[in-house]
């Protein structure tokens, strides 16, 4: 770029700062400009809860003075874990800085540190010699750990015990003595160890994890070797997103030749052939080298662009590789003069083309078509607008994918000017996703390290993209739930939940031109189908950035903690208000609220018996009105099972579903989230009503009704044009608040009249027996494609006890005493146990657990399946299906000892039943923790009890449809 242009750059990057209204006023302005349409512009509005708000902090100085002082609190559980500081001197000054080092360590209060200072150079295996500490750490003579480090890193060690690498973050001090250029880090990227040492020498590793070291020193060189040797997995790798190491500036030296031979051969080592150059100097490329390359098969959509496949098809025709084939799926219109333009420019690519006449167009439907209708091992899917400019990309890419454990792999793309446009997708900005690096130059530095880099990202675009097809498949192909945008977001997302890792190659092998030939029209579905497939992440934040780093920009900028969350942005653009869900005791205003709304007469209860009575016989149903509260996430719990049952419905019997739904009217969130849950409600019609009388007097007619929660229960009971009415009793609902109006109006929907339709035989005794009602019951099941025990790991002795909560604030959860029971388990057996929460942010910060927050539902199985014992103490008078998917896990549970359970739980057999009281609790779960025999033979019972009952839910619901029609009989 000459000065001119440099100029003028620096003077728009000023009056249009990234994510600034002017910014997006301007980028609303170009792409309208460009051809796109009124729906691209509405997309990039300026949204009132972003309105006039930058996002992140310009200088590190701001963000320093808003980040809490690390702590230097002396306790016991720091006194627990020792160090030893191996301090590597280098120079004729050394001793000065060596002392330096030394004080920064004896600063550390409350742990126990000892400092081994050592020649650069020394044998990794001499230096370690007189070591018999916990954890170790190499820092380089100068280097000062923060007053408070050993504590946080030994906090986190009682947290997760099952860790053997803790990375942190860095800053290095300047000439005039200031602290500059944070180095803020990712969770564990081992793709980005391969090109770089990315933890420098900001990490403390266990000394067992040490033991074997080769033919390592005492350098720069020597540790990144350790670390990459060391056969880390991402479980027993943790990360401290705090500053807690200032370094001397210029301590980086550029890789060399030595290096790339140090990666090459650490590799095959561990057997993986490469050839391993230096790339600008600071960072190893390392290509793969398998003995026998697969097929892969490029698939291409286009509107038949001539531009676009006149530059791509000659630049794909240069493609090093063995064995490829071209699949073009072009819906630019079928002619015999588009024929014979292919045949004209195949360039001698074994090129075949797909005309697609679907209408309406959908992408990820498009992109499918295309990959069935290959053969190849290997997927690649590559828009129209991209170019080569490496004969060897295809290679390169293949060899990256076919590393273990590795989902998808692409590229970072660069735009014809060579800006980048794309290091891989973070989940954040703007409240749904973004490019990130977009519009920086290649080589740049920034907060999470070099552009040059390799990145392990969520996902990737889709306009480059290698997938194995059997992972490809695995996952359904693309979500075609998508039409647009979203979908390869999406893919990459379903490759971490698989417990897979998405790469991003940091070389220049494929440009991106970014045409308009799709259009940019948004359409709404892609913005609903996002936030229900995004939201976790949204709700968690993106584990290859860093908390340090604004979620709202596609370039790294510090946080700011007064900028709006992710989660609250997507919310406002599906239309939903944020709200806090932790418990309140304050339930009289949600009383008066529904007061009037649940009120019924005798009358009315009358009418629905008279109905009944009339209508007793065999009566066709092919149509249901569910009356539904409104939605927060359709993926869990008794909203779930409705749904499910809709489906079921839908799918077996022909059944119309039409969802009445007492929520402000949003039609695209509510069919987003049925879509999102169960594809094939899609389409379902909505009715939407606000409880009162004259609006469920407006309901359209249907064969019957069903009620899905107690307030709607007194809705089904009043609306017309319905024969037959139904309640789908989940839970004893009135226990879900004390004794109360609330616990009132709850208890009389039991007594309106409707049939019940029952979950569990509990629920079936309640409703017929305490309240004399009709009923039938079905027997929950589990979706063993995700709760299962198939990839169940053998665990060491050494291996610390994993117990898993559900960390929800509410009453029916128990959680105060779950809390204080896990809170002793962890004071008795320390290091012996970690404790695992998730489901909801209401642990606080003293507690030594590990808090997952929010998990996508698909991902828990994963997390069950590393988990040994799980502890359950609901209050109300179903079991909840937490204990039901862990059972399936194979995880043995500690459980209520309740009547109304013991269709699930049998006692010393496939779980350990306790009292509802502090003492009993800590004595069971404690026992479980002690034996190890018990653990497995509880676990086998589990399995077997789910195997036998709870396998199918298909099976599981089978009898309610014939109950609807024929409940009398």
């Amino acid at each position: 770029m000459n000065r001119a242009k440099a100029f003028l750059r620096k003077v728009a990057l000023r009056l249009f700062p990234a994510n600034s209204r002017s910014r997006r006023l301007l980028a609303a302005f170009y792409w309208t400009y460009k051809g796109g349409s009124e729906a691209f512009a509405k997309a990039l509005r300026d949204r009132p809860l972003y309105r006039g708000k930058r996002s992140g902090l310009r200088t590190y100085a701001a963000w320093r003075r808003q980040e809490r002082k690390i702590s230097t609190a002396s306790n016991d559980l720091a006194m627990a874990t020792s160090f030893a500081v191996i301090i590597e001197r280098d120079g004729p000054r050394a001793d000065v800085a060596v002392a330096a080092t030394v004080r920064s360590v004896q600063r550390q209060i409350g742990t126990r540190a000892t400092v081994f200072p050592v020649s650069s150079g020394i044998s990794m295996a001499d230096a370690l010699a007189p070591v018999s500490q916990d954890f170790v750490l190499f820092l380089k003579a100068g280097s000062l750990l923060a007053s408070g480090a050993l504590t946080e890193i030994a906090k986190l060690h009682r947290v997760d015990p099952a860790l053997k690498l803790i990375g942190f973050d860095s800053d290095e001090r300047g000439p005039l003595g200031m602290v500059r250029n944070p180095r803020f880090r990712p969770e564990w990227s081992p793709e980005m160890l391969l090109g770089v040492n990315y933890f420098g020498r900001a990490f403390a590793i266990k000394r067992n994890a040490l033991l074997a070291t080769g033919a390592a020193v005492v350098s720069d060189r020597g540790i990144w070797r350790v670390l990459l040797a060391s056969r880390l997995e991402s479980r027993v790798v943790g990360r401290l997103p705090r500053v807690l190491l200032t370094e001397p500036a210029g301590q980086a030296a550029p890789l060399t030749v030595d290096d790339a031979e140090m990666v090459r051969a650490v590799l095959e080592e561990l057997g993986e052939k490469t050839e391993v150059t230096i790339d600008s100097g600071d960072v190893a490329r390392v290509r793969f080298l398998p003995d026998q390359w697969p097929s892969v098969s490029v698939v291409i959509p286009t509107r038949h662009s001539r531009a676009n496949l006149g530059r791509l098809l000659p630049s794909l025709a240069s493609t090093d590789y063995p064995r490829f084939d071209v699949r073009v799926v072009d819906n630019g219109g079928h002619t015999t003069e588009n024929d014979e333009w292919y045949s004209a420019n195949s360039h001698g690519l074994s090129l075949a083309v797909d005309w697609w006449v679907e209408s309406p167009f959908n992408y990820s439907r498009v992109n499918n078509h295309g990959a069935r209708s290959t053969d190849g091992e290997i997927i690649l899917f590559l828009n129209d607008d991209t170019q080569i400019v490496d004969p060897g990309w295809l290679r390169e890419m293949v060899g990256a994918l076919l590393r273990e454990g590795v989902g998808t792999v692409g590229v970072q793309h660069r735009q014809a000017e060579g800006l980048i446009q794309h290091g891989g997708v973070l989940v954040g900005p703007g409240g749904f996703a973004d490019n990130l690096f977009s519009g920086m130059r290649p080589g740049s530095d920034t907060l999470i390290g070099p552009t040059s880099w390799y990145r392990n990202a969520l996902a990737v675009t889709g306009a480059c993209v290698a997938v194995r097809r059997t992972d490809f498949e695995r996952v359904g192909g693309l979500d075609e739930r998508f039409i647009l945008t979203g979908s390869d977001v999406v893919l990459g997302l379903d490759q971490v939940i698989q417990g897979r890792r998405n790469v991003v190659l940091p070389f220049d092998l494929v440009r991106h031109f970014e045409s308009l030939t799709r259009g940019t029209a948004i359409p709404p579905e892609d913005f609903y189908a996002s936030y229900f497939r995004y939201h976790p992440w949204l709700q968690n934040g993106d584990p290859y950035s860093s908390p340090s780093v604004s979620r709202l920009s596609a370039r790294p900028t510090f946080n700011n903690r007064k900028d709006v969350a992710p989660v609250r942005l997507a919310l406002e653009a599906v239309g939903r208000v944020f709200a806090n869900l932790a418990q309140s005791s304050g339930i009289s205003s949600e009383a008066n609220s529904l007061m009037y709304k649940a009120s019924i007469s005798s009358a009315e209860v009358d009418a629905v018996h008279a109905l009944h009575a009339e209508n007793a016989d065999f009566r066709e149903i092919r149509t249901v009105n569910w009356f539904v509260p409104d939605i927060d996430m359709p993926f869990f719990g008794g909203l779930n099972t409705a749904f499910r049952l809709a489906d079921k419905l839908a799918r077996d019997h022909g059944v119309a579903n039409r969802f009445v739904m007492m929520a402000a009217r949003n039609e695209a969130y509510v069919a987003g989230a049925l879509a999102a849950a169960f594809p094939g409600l899609a389409g379902s019609e909505l009715f939407f009503y606000d409880g009162s009388d004259g609006e469920i007097a407006t309901i359209p007619p249907a064969d019957a009704a069903v009620a899905t929660l107690w307030l709607t229960a007194a809705h089904v009971a009043k609306a017309p044009g319905v024969k037959r009415k139904f309640y789908l009793m989940q839970d004893y609902e009135p226990g879900f608040y004390p004794a109360s109006t609330m616990f009132a109006m709850a208890e009389e929907s039991y007594r309106l009249g409707l049939y019940g339709i029952c979950n569990t035989v509990s629920m079936h005794k309640i409703y017929t027996e305490s309240y004399e009602g009709e009923a039938m019951y079905f027997t929950p099941a589990v979706d063993q494609s995700i709760y299962n025990a198939v990839d169940r790991r053998e665990k060491g002795d050494d291996e610390p006890v994993t117990i898993f909560a559900y960390a929800r604030d509410h009453f029916r959860n128990c959680w105060e005493l779950v809390f204080a029971a896990l809170s002793e388990i962890k004071r008795i057996h320390g290091d012996g146990v970690r404790i695992v929460a998730a489901g909801a942010r209401y642990l606080p910060e003293s507690a030594d657990f590990i808090d997952m927050g929010l998990l996508d539902y698909r991902a828990t199985g994963a997390l069950y399946r590393e988990t040994d014992i799980g502890v359950t103490m609901q209050i109300s008078r179903h079991p909840s299906y937490l204990p039901l998917e862990l059972m399936s896990s194979g995880v043995a549970m500690v459980a209520p000892d309740s009547h109304w359970f013991r269709w699930l739980f049998r006692g010393g057999k496939n779980s350990v039943l306790t009292r509802r009281t502090y003492d009993d609790l800590v004595n069971n779960i404690d026992l479980l923790i002690r034996d190890k025999d018990l653990r497995q033979s509880v676990s086998r019972e589990s399995l077997a009890t789910i195997a036998s009952d709870h396998s199918d839910w298909d099976v599981a619901l089978d009898g309610v449809f014939g109950y609807m029609v024929n409940p009398q009989n």
